[in-house]
């Protein structure tokens, strides 16, 4: 399958999703161990760093498996269904970590319907010469 024949776009967006998506939660990570003060928590909570790192470590799976949807999606673009469906959702749930600055799960829902909407180019056969 030919580089004209894959859903490039569908991937760019999803991999920029993706990357936004980790970037956002390790920098949450990063802010809870050295500024756990300056991060908003609920209420009754008092900024426990535990309930942080928790948060991280589910964004940064979130993150990954967003990627992971994005690489199969240029890997295996048939199962364009399959791919579509696991970015939206775990970009969806990744807001709860801050959803790559908003911007990775916007991302992340648009190249989901680039990647179900996309459809591959027929081949088109020679005709076959029968004497």
């Amino acid at each position: 399958m030919s580089q004209s024949e894959k859903p490039t776009k569908a991937f760019i967006l999803s991999l920029t999703a993706g990357i936004l998506i980790s970037s956002n939660t390790a920098l949450l990570g990063v802010a809870a161990t050295w500024f756990p003060g300056m991060i908003p928590t609920l209420p009754g909570l008092a900024n426990d760093t535990t309930v942080l790192y928790r948060l991280t470590a589910v964004g940064l799976i979130f993150g990954a498996l967003v990627l992971l949807g994005a690489m199969m999606l240029l890997i295996r673009p048939l199962n364009k269904k399959t791919w579509g469906i696991i970015i939206a959702v775990f970009s969806i749930p990744s807001v709860i970590t801050g959803g790559g600055f908003i911007i990775g799960f916007m991302l992340g829902i648009i190249g989901k319907a680039k990647a179900l909407s996309w459809k591959p180019k027929l081949q088109a056969t020679a005709p076959s010469c029968r004497s």
